[in-house]
């Protein structure tokens, strides 16, 4: 990824780290009730929302996008975090793992690459040289989203954990994790209704951040 950054976003990603300091818990979501946390945002349509800041960028993917500092405000801030648990705000669009494909890759913008899977009717599409890949199952001809992998750091969730912050700080925003993992990797899983949130952990802090459309990957045959 290349270095650019502009003063305005300096100033902005100092506001943001003021506004939502990583590992600090902006909702209340119960994993033992699968409940998210609620909101009025439509979590349907990923388009962009001028009202909310562009955060969860990190300094480099900020650097290609328009945001001001001007654009950060509490209250934005504040609609941000009452994201449910499948979203996340990337370059100004809301993105979910529920939302339909085309609605996601329009979303994403350029696609780095697009790869078939080892597994029949599975697809990989790659953004950002690899910040953010979307792989997806096709059913009777259907492509449905499967899962979405946040790689890069400095990318939020609405609980404002990013790539880089601890496993603490992880399960101080999430409570208790639903799956510990330490057979070939090391994870910790949280389970919604609709949605697993899964945090690879690699020497202590999060590695990359999968969030997983359940009912998508209960059809996929291996």
């Amino acid at each position: 990824m290349n270095k650019r950054k502009t003063a305005a976003l300096l100033t902005a990603s100092m506001i943001m780290a003021t506004i939502m300091g990583c590992g600090t818990a902006s909702t209340e979501s119960s994993p033992e009730t699968g409940m998210g946390p609620t909101t009025e945002i439509d979590t349907g349509v990923s388009t962009g929302m001028a009202d909310m800041p562009v955060v969860g960028i990190s300094a480099d993917l900020a650097a290609d996008t328009d945001a001001s500092a001007s654009s950060i405000t509490a209250d934005s801030s504040n609609a941000y975090a009452s994201l449910p648990d499948d979203s996340f705000l990337y370059k100004g669009n809301v993105i979910s793992v529920l939302n339909d494909v085309k609605t996601t890759l329009d979303a994403l913008g350029t696609k780095d690459s697009e790869q078939t899977s080892l597994y029949a009717n599975e697809s990989l599409y790659s953004f950002d040289s690899h910040a953010i890949e979307l792989e997806t199952y096709k059913v009777d001809g259907e492509e449905l989203p499967k899962c979405i992998y946040v790689i890069a750091s400095g990318i939020l969730t609405p609980k404002n954990i990013c790539v880089g912050c601890s496993k603490d700080e992880v399960i101080a925003a999430y409570g208790e994790p639903n799956k510990v993992h330490d057979d070939t990797f090391s994870a910790i899983e949280y389970n919604f209704d609709d949605t697993n949130l899964v945090f690879d952990i690699y020497d202590e802090k999060v590695d990359r951040i999968t969030i997983e459309n359940v009912e998508t990957s209960s059809k996929v045959v291996q």
